[in-house]
């Protein structure tokens, strides 16, 4: 069994490694992907400190104000968060996934940001479709590398389950030799990577093929959607438009009663983390939340701001639920900032492996060749 685990294990990985690689790396790069926006443009997300102890304006006033300084393009919804030095979140109708940042105080838009410009944008692409434009030949190429990949982690654990258990099993010996340090490298990190490997490459698979997916919706008695789920790319508490182009006559929304439903929102949720305002529609997100993606929603009468439905996370359909827990186990948003970090290593040893793999191979078949000769 193990002779047979062993043949499984090769000819799956070689074929595969570099997609594996590809894909683990960019993936690695994405989970931190808020955190590095913050840091690479510190005055489009916050504010400056000397106002953050001043007057806020209402949404509207905030909405009028950036419109003023928009080119072609309006406020459709806004994102509040509970942290003061934050800026607004200002989601915009036209363009896909378009958001402008303004300050509360003052009105004054501090950056925009386009999903489709963005760095993060394209090493999505490249994560997801092998920037393939038509998403089909690329999507498929991933999808099929990330299905030999959940056989060759489970196979590669059953190979590495040792006869007789040892404290050496465990760790990477460093004074034995290069090859040696090559296979701990490839067998100790993938045994301890193999479990949140596997996670990341089933969840995967979600995007990747309509089968799996309505498979996955079936085992948790979910209706089958048509639907390919949030994208990679997605920001948490986004809200930007996700329209393809841009209309002629950009519509202005009437927020004049926002104002009132994020503060009855806000006064039932004190322990929220961002509150997301749309026409007719709010969500909140606890900071209690478990999953990133786990929100309440209202709808609201957008003349009155009279809410309307009440919509816990639990009471949602199971579609949604069942995607959100596939969003977040996939992007390790699941536990804070630690499943983010053991996500990101995770994933880096996971585009280690197949180099690792590939010296080993390559040394045993120049000793084979030798010993021949």
């Amino acid at each position: 069994m193990r002779k047979f685990l062993r043949k499984t294990h090769k000819f799956l990985a070689i074929p595969a490694g570099l997609i594996i690689v590809i894909t683990c790396l960019t993936g690695a790069i994405l989970v931190f992907q808020d955190e590095l926006l913050q840091l690479a443009y510190p005055s489009r997300y916050f504010i400056n400190d000397e106002q953050a102890n001043s007057q806020r304006l209402s949404i509207q006033d905030i909405a009028d104000k950036a419109n003023t300084q928009l080119e072609d393009n309006t406020v459709s919804s806004v994102t509040i968060y509970a942290d003061d030095s934050r800026t607004y979140r200002l989601g915009l109708a036209n363009g896909f996934r378009v958001s402008a940042f303004a300050d509360p105080h003052v009105g004054e838009v501090t950056g925009i940001h386009k999903t489709q410009e963005s760095f993060f944008f394209k090493v999505m692409t490249l994560h997801r479709w092998l920037m393939d434009g038509s998403r089909t030949w690329g999507k498929y190429t991933i999808g099929i590398s990330t299905l030999l990949f959940t056989i060759i982690l489970i196979s590669g654990f059953f190979i590495w389950m040792p006869r007789q258990w040892g404290k050496s099993r465990f760790k990477i010996q460093y004074n034995k030799g290069k090859k040696r340090l090559m296979k701990d490298l490839h067998d100790v990190l993938g045994m301890y990577a193999c479990l949140v490997l596997l996670i990341c490459a089933l969840t995967g698979m979600m995007w990747s093929f309509e089968w799996y997916r309505n498979g996955v919706f079936s085992l948790f008695g979910a209706e089958v959607a048509n639907t390919s789920g949030g994208g990679h790319g997605a920001a948490r508490g986004g809200g930007g438009g996700r329209g393809q182009g841009k209309s002629s006559e950009p519509k202005t929304i009437n927020m004049s009663a926002w104002q009132g439903v994020y503060e009855t929102v806000k006064q039932e949720n004190p322990d929220f983390e961002y509150i997301q305002i749309g026409k007719g529609t709010a969500t909140v997100h606890s900071k209690k939340a478990f999953l990133s993606r786990n929100s309440d929603s209202y709808a609201f009468d957008n003349e009155t701001g009279e809410i309307t439905k009440r919509m816990l996370f639990q009471d949602q359909e199971k579609t949604a639920r069942v995607w959100a827990w596939v969003y977040s186990l996939h992007v390790g948003d699941y536990w804070g900032i630690w499943s983010k970090i053991f996500t990101c290593l995770f994933a880096l040893v996971g585009a280690s492996l197949p180099i690792t793999g590939y010296y080993l191979y390559f040394q045993k078949s120049k000793a084979r060749r030798k010993r021949k000769k």
